[in-house]
């Protein structure tokens, strides 16, 4: 796996099972400082096993920050999946994205993504899509990348229905 350094952070693409014993720290801060709010509040947990699974059919990507002494500083996280309305085109979705504040300086957020874009070229990615809250807006990351603001999305909670009754999903 290749690894680029700036400002002090060396980035990298790492597996769940390194990741995950060391991103609790990490993915809770993430949680409180961004996505509570627009989850509705509560603890944030990750689902490993859910992780575990993505990357063993190949659908994870996780891009990490670490310091000089070899610290999680942040992380890039995408999901891989085959573009139903491209054939042929494998499109990455950004599932999550955070530095620690001491990290937040310099070129280091485009140098983490940078990182993250060659990973998933490798691993047939041809189309990334990259979001953020709306209260938190990248837009002057991801145009410095190079990509270009094609959507807007929106959430809405469904109540999902008892498992075992109708619909469903395999990784359910």
């Amino acid at each position: 796996m290749a690894e680029e350094r700036a400002e002090k952070l060396v980035f990298r693409e790492e597996t769940a099972a390194a990741v995950l014993p060391e991103v609790g720290e990490l993915a809770a801060a993430h949680w409180s400082e961004v996505e509570a709010e627009l989850h509705g509040g509560g603890n944030y947990m990750p689902d490993g096993g859910r992780y575990a699974v993505l990357e063993k059919l190949g659908m994870l990507s996780i891009t990490t920050a670490r310091d000089g002494e070899g610290h999680l500083a942040g992380y890039a996280v995408f999901t891989l999946a085959p573009c139903p309305h491209l054939a042929g085109e494998t499109v990455a979705a950004l599932d999550g994205l955070y530095l620690v504040p001491q990290a937040r300086r310099g070129l280091n957020a485009l140098a983490l993504l940078r990182s993250a874009e060659a990973a998933l070229a490798v691993r047939g990615a041809g189309l990334i899509q990259l979001s953020s809250p709306a209260s938190r807006p990248c837009d002057a990351l991801y145009r410095r990348l190079g990509a270009t603001h094609t959507e807007t999305i929106w959430h809405k909670r469904l109540h999902v229905r008892e498992q075992g009754k109708t619909g469903g999903t395999i990784w359910q």
